[in-house]
């Protein structure tokens, strides 16, 4: 009897600190998630200093036989459809159209290039391409 009451006992410490120590564990992170400095500064970038809404943000273009649209500041726009006061008139491989009234905004997915030498070599002049055998 006083056997089975030892065991007993061990058997509930052993419960007790295996509780606890899970307790004490770390909270496991997404890795792919970006620091949060990095969504700080995201989002103190979409608001204008006066705290209104910036120009939209071209996130994704969706084109498909049965379907065109695109995702500005994280909501799904489909042709035709409206964003806030304007409304979504053209829908390109690289851009979209929006109009506000008489007013045409053309949103771009990739910003264009600001120097040669993003596009070409350092100083303007295409790479040279060495083919190996």
């Amino acid at each position: 009897m006083a056997d089975r009451l030892m065991l007993m006992q061990a058997i509930a410490t052993a419960a007790a600190l295996t509780l606890s120590a899970g307790s004490n564990a770390q909270t496991l992170t997404d890795p792919t998630r970006p620091p949060l400095g990095l969504i700080a500064a995201a989002a103190g970038m979409d608001k204008g200093a006066t705290g209104t809404a910036a120009r939209p943000r071209l996130e994704s273009i969706l084109l498909s036989s049965t379907r065109k649209g695109a995702i500005i500041n994280g909501q799904y726009v489909p042709l035709g459809g409206s964003y806030g006061k304007s409304t979504l008139v053209d829908v390109m491989a690289t851009g979209v159209t929006l109009k506000t009234g008489r007013k045409r905004e053309v949103l771009k997915l990739y910003p264009p290039l600001e120097t040669p030498s993003a596009a070409f070599g350092i100083g303007g002049e295409h790479e040279k391409v060495v083919k190996r055998p």
